[in-house]
């Protein structure tokens, strides 16, 4: 289920995002599990920087396939914090994987400039 303005609403207690976030063992549902994963040796993860951690459904996504071997290169998007302990966070969920911190985003970030950055890492 997709995410509303009401659903990320940090500012409120009960909004979706601050109830799972509160909850370290919640998984939200993925709406696709269809993510051919199988011919890929690196993999790109992005998302949005909540409380100094990824959201808990990038747990969901990492738990739904077999990452064993595979180099997971994060990069996320943040209005002021840091990576603070995503990758720390989203180990366990993909144990057999090496997970790199990659690039923080101050802001959204377009195709091109994703583009830009995952061709200069020389992978």
């Amino acid at each position: 289920m997709k995410y509303t303005s009401a659903d990320l609403n940090w500012n409120n207690p009960k909004s979706r995002s601050s109830v799972e976030m509160k909850d370290k063992s919640s998984r939200p549902e993925l709406a696709d599990r269809k993510a051919d994963i199988s011919g890929h040796d690196v993999i790109f993860l992005g998302f949005p920087i909540w409380w100094y951690v990824a959201p808990t459904i990038i747990n969901t996504f990492l738990e739904s396939y077999d990452f064993s071997g595979k180099k997971i290169i994060l990069f996320a998007t943040s209005g002021g914090s840091g990576f603070g302990r995503a990758v720390e966070g989203l180990k366990p969920s993909a144990p057999d994987a090496e997970i790199r911190e990659g690039k923080l985003f101050r802001s959204s970030v377009s195709v091109n400039e994703l583009k830009k950055w995952a061709d200069s890492l020389g992978i």
